[in-house]
């Protein structure tokens, strides 16, 4: 009866197709294939036999090869390399007076093509990038020529930050002390910025960037 009621439930093509996207993906992620008890608990099978018969199926189908260890499962098709979709990130020579809700990268002198994930970024649409000017956060890493690429969102004390202090442009780490909320620059020779009137944050820094000057001539 048992074995009856597994014929009837694992012959369905649902099944085995999430089975062996199952072993597709974790391949892709992992560079090695699942075990079965990896797929029985991805899939929310009931026991490892379950997973053992779809898998017969599979070989049988010639989709699979087995070998008779715990991650012996290879797929015979070989898997195309996933493309990964850049996107292009307006690049600024100084932080924009004024930030849209969303960027156009026309708007831009230049811009730099990036795959989101490598960089930090959220949301690709609220991004933008600004050629430092200046030495005031090299004691944050951050040096004069450096490219930091910043993200509109919500900013927390200890980020760096561009703001608008009372009408500047500036790149600064934001601190909050109590109520106190002003600016921090990363260089003792630069003192902090308290807002007189208004402080508006127009993104949070998430990466930065930098190139490596050309070896000098013996």
């Amino acid at each position: 009866m048992e074995a009856t009621l597994y014929e009837s439930i694992m012959r369905t093509s649902n099944s085995r197709q999430m089975v062996l996207s199952f072993i597709e993906q974790y391949q892709d992620q992992h560079q090695r294939p699942p075990t079965i008890r990896e797929i029985q608990d991805h899939c929310g099978f009931k026991s490892p036999r379950a997973v053992s018969y779809i898998l017969e199926k599979l070989e049988a189908a010639r989709l699979i090869i087995r070998q008779a260890h715990s991650r012996g499962i290879h797929l015979t098709k070989p898997r195309k390399p996933a493309v990964i979709a850049g996107i292009q990130l307006p690049l600024f020579a100084s932080i924009p007076a004024g930030m849209p809700q969303a960027f156009d990268e026309t708007e831009a002198p230049e811009t730099l093509r990036f795959i989101p994930t490598t960089l930090g970024i959220s949301n690709p649409q609220r991004a933008f990038a600004v050629r430092v000017q200046g030495d005031s956060m090299v004691d944050a890493g951050i040096f004069s020529g450096d490219i930091v690429v910043l993200e509109q969102k919500e900013a927390r004390p200890g980020d760096i930050v561009a703001a608008l202090i009372d009408g500047e442009n500036t790149l600064k780490r934001l601190v909050k002390e109590g109520t106190n909320v002003y600016l921090k620059a990363e260089n003792i020779l630069y003192p902090n910025l308290h807002p007189v009137e208004k402080l508006d944050i127009q993104g949070v820094v998430v990466s930065v960037l930098r190139t490596m000057p050309a070896p000098v001539a013996a």
